[in-house]
C-alpha cells in the first residue's frame, strides 16, 4: 500500500496561485494585438487610399508650409496640412470619437466638442477621448492648386 503525503492548506494555496498565475498572463498575453505588441490604438496612422477624383481645395500659395487648412473637395469637407514644399495631408473632418466636426488647430487638428486633439503630420491621436487616428485621403500638389482625391 503507498500513502499519499497529506497536503497541507499552505501548499494547496501555492499551487492554486501558481497554476492562476500562469493561466492569467497567457490569457492577456492573447490580447496584444498581432505584430503591433503594445501599441495603442489611435498611434497608427490611417492608411492613404488609392483611386478616387482629384478636386481642387484651394491655392498652394494660401497654405503655409507647417499650416493646416480646412476645404471641400466635391462637396466633402476635409482638413488640410502641409509638412513642407512639396506634400500634402489631407483628412476627414470627421472626429472619430463621437462625429463632430475637427477643425485645424495650429499644426494640429482638434475637437471642439470634447477636447480631442489630432496630429497635422500623420492623424494620430495626441490626446483623448478619441482612440482612433483620423481617416486619410489622398492629396497632392497640382501647379498652384492643393487637389484631393475623393
Amino acid at each position: 500500500m503507498i500513502v499519499e503525503p497529506s497536503l497541507s492548506r499552505r501548499s494547496a494555496l501555492r499551487a492554486t496561485t501558481a497554476v492562476s498565475g500562469a493561466a492569467c498572463a497567457l490569457a492577456l498575453a492573447g490580447c496584444a494585438p498581432a505584430g503591433n505588441a503594445g501599441a495603442k490604438k489611435g498611434t497608427t496612422p490611417a492608411e492613404i487610399p488609392t483611386g478616387g477624383t482629384p478636386h481642387q481645395v484651394g491655392k498652394l500659395s494660401e497654405l503655409a508650409v507647417g499650416a493646416t487648412a480646412a476645404g471641400t473637395a466635391n462637396g466633402v469637407d476635409v482638413i488640410l496640412f502641409r509638412p513642407d514644399e512639396t506634400t500634402i495631408l489631407a483628412y476627414t473632418d470627421i472626429c472619430t470619437h463621437a462625429g463632430c466636426k475637427v477643425a485645424p488647430h495650429n499644426e494640429d487638428f482638434k475637437c471642439p466638442c470634447h477636447g480631442s486633439v489630432f496630429k497635422g503630420s500623420d492623424g494620430t491621436v495626441i490626446s483623448g477621448p478619441a482612440k482612433e487616428a483620423l481617416p486619410r485621403f489622398a492629396a497632392a500638389i497640382d501647379g498652384e492648386w492643393i487637389t484631393v482625391s475623393i
